[in-house]
């Protein structure tokens, strides 16, 4: 037993300086790469004040949301208790009516789709970039009907999407635009920051992510209708509002008491040990960026003029920055699913190579609704919208050709270049 929490601290210390690394379940977690003590310093901190509780105003979370809010440049952060609550507080914060439809690509993660159900409206999904997987203008524009209210864009992988088309098709309709960035910190476009066009922009703090607080994530805006209703959606219809880096002002308040519930609303809050972990991993975004650009820089120049793999794709003007580098299968080079290359690999290199099967409509959840006619919460499901198998040909067969090869900052740069080298081989051989 530890009979205060200072020396609770500092064994967690001690025992965190004593291992470079600790096993679980099969996974090495790399501590020493991805923190040190700083992070513990901070932690013990919230420890031994005794509330690990989020706080108003000076506490952990308030100065993290503050941070982040000068570092994309936008007005007001809000910090919640995971990625995906993000993505439904961004859904929330538009202020939707049920059955409204928002567009969202046919490849992402499903945190990207799923939260649109949570708001009672329709998840309608557009076809893609085949050599990016990202939202394509022309998809968008495809699947606009007269309840579309809003779209999703997903800057996937770290690539930034193409945002003066997207937008000028969100503008001309009339659309809400979320950035999904959950992939894509300090990614830019026309060099401006990704997350700062769109009327709102997602973020996650998990683990894989660019920077992480083990699970969490924030919502960005400059709306203030927006970051209303995201607090009170994130914290059970209590309007806790921030003032911090740009307060609101007492007329946007509206009146409103700090103390009722007024609107539906779930526990989404960040606690004090995420926000003093997030706190300073921002301190180290620059340092965690630079060692991806480096296994980027690997990965090219050990995959570059091999006819077998297509490298990333990137539009004009952009800065990725990966949270994972895609690469795909030639198929005028070699006739396999990227599947069955990455099956390939690991029989005959002993590497595993990720490869791409996220395509949202073809989940369980999405078919389930299709058979049923209904979303999971009973909506029924216009006619004109559906989920069926070759509805976004390109997604559907740029998924069957992708791989991925993870960037994170914690990576020994040896194991990417082994990685990319065995990659190569094998291509090489199934040419030859």
């Amino acid at each position: 037993m530890f009979h205060s929490a200072s020396r609770f601290a500092e064994a967690i210390l001690v025992k965190l300086k004593a291992h470079k690394c600790v096993k679980l379940k099969g996974v090495c977690l790399m501590f020493l790469r991805c923190f040190d003590d700083a992070e513990i310093d901070a932690l013990r901190q919230v420890i031994e004040s005794q509330s690990l509780w989020r706080g108003m105003e000076g506490n952990f979370v308030a100065r993290f949301e503050d941070a982040m809010a000068k570092h994309l440049g936008r007005r007001f952060v809000h910090a919640v208790n995971s990625g995906t609550s993000a993505n439904e507080a961004s859904v929330a914060g538009l202020g939707l009516d049920v059955g409204d439809e928002v567009i969202c690509p046919a490849t992402a993660p499903i945190f990207a789709s799923l939260p649109v159900f949570a708001a009672g409206c329709i998840p309608v999904f557009a076809d893609v970039d085949p050599r990016t997987l990202i939202i394509s203008p022309k998809g968008i524009e495809e699947r606009i009907s007269e309840r579309t209210k809003a779209v999703v864009v997903v800057h996937l992988f770290g690539q930034p999407a193409p945002m003066d088309e997207i937008m000028a098709v969100a503008n001309k309709y009339g659309l809400k635009v979320i950035e999904d960035c959950a992939q894509c910190y300090d990614g830019y476009y026309k060099g401006r920051k990704v997350g700062t066009f769109g009327d709102v922009a997602c973020f996650s703090l998990q683990q894989s992510k660019h920077i992480t607080s083990g699970e969490g994530g924030f919502i960005a805006t400059d709306d203030p209708e927006i970051y209303k209703r995201a607090v009170l959606y994130s914290n059970a219809g209590m309007p806790w509002f921030r003032y911090g880096l740009e307060p609101l002002k007492p007329e946007e308040v509206g009146g409103i008491p700090t103390r009722g519930h007024f609107s539906f609303g779930h526990n989404h809050r960040m606690s004090e040990l995420q926000g003093a972990v997030a706190l300073v991993q921002l301190s180290k975004i620059e340092k965690f960026n630079e060692a991806r650009r480096k296994l980027v820089q690997i990965i090219e120049e050990e995959l570059s003029g091999c006819e077998g793999i297509l490298l990333a794709h990137r539009y004009p003007d952009t800065v990725p920055n990966y949270w994972a580098y895609p690469i795909q299968i030639n198929t005028e080079a070699i006739n396999l699913t990227a599947k069955e290359f990455s099956r390939i690999c690991y029989e005959r290199e002993g590497i595993s190579v990720g490869y791409y099967h996220e395509v949202n409509y073809l989940e369980f959840v999405f078919q389930k609704a299709q058979a049923e006619r209904r979303t999971p919460f009973g909506y029924p499901l216009p006619e004109h919208v559906e989920y069926r198998l070759g509805m976004c040909p390109n997604a559907e067969e740029a998924a069957k050709r992708t791989l991925v090869i993870l960037t994170h900052h914690a990576t020994d740069p040896e194991k990417i270049r082994t990685q990319a080298r065995a990659i190569r081989r094998v291509a090489e051989s199934l040419m030859s």
